[in-house]
């Protein structure tokens, strides 16, 4: 039986993360620090007061390495704010180079960056629920229920569900050294 109530509150609230769609994002140019704000608050689930999850620094960055595309006259626009969300993400499992080739291929794949983001927010959302359910029932042990994915999206779930597992296993490690 779960005694640990910090674990489960946490399993609650990641259990529950939602990444915005792509309609659910700004229909205008917004500049930069907008788009961080929009960036942060949208992954400040993920945050850690000591680092900063995302900074110009690192987006100018992304455009210069060419893994998301440039800004319209220093603006940004929805297609900015979805690869800023899902590199963001990513990043904290992959490598900068690996990422710009997932982005490449999931585009393909899913034939344009709208739906290949939707996916990516819907793998994310049902790698969380899978990973973080399970320590919210009452008894042990902890099950992950088998799941069938398509081909096509392998790929996009086996790291959403790394990352959740990662997320995971640093919320049980800082609850287990608080406790010593």
């Amino acid at each position: 039986m779960l005694n640990n109530i910090e674990l489960y509150e946490y399993s609650k609230i990641m259990s529950e993360v939602k990444l915005v769609l792509w309609d659910d994002l700004p229909n205008f140019a917004i500049y930069c620090d907008q788009m961080l704000q929009i960036v942060t608050d949208e992954l400040s689930f993920m945050h850690n007061d000591s680092e900063k999850l995302i900074t110009k620094n690192m987006v100018n960055n992304y455009v210069k390495w060419g893994i998301m595309p440039k800004p319209v006259k220093k603006k940004y626009e929805k297609l900015h704010i979805a690869y800023v969300i899902v590199i963001t993400v990513l990043k904290q499992i992959l490598p900068i180079s690996k990422i710009k080739d997932g982005i490449k291929l999931q585009v393909a794949l899913q034939g344009n960056e709208k739906i290949a983001y939707d996916s990516f927010c819907e793998a994310f959302e049902e790698s969380m629920k899978r990973v973080f359910i399970p320590i919210l029932e009452k008894y042990s042990p902890y099950v992950l229920e088998e799941r069938e994915i398509k081909y096509e999206k392998l790929a996009i779930s086996s790291i959403t569900t790394a990352l959740s597992n990662k997320l995971l296993t640093e919320k049980i490690i800082e609850t287990k050294i608080k406790k010593m």
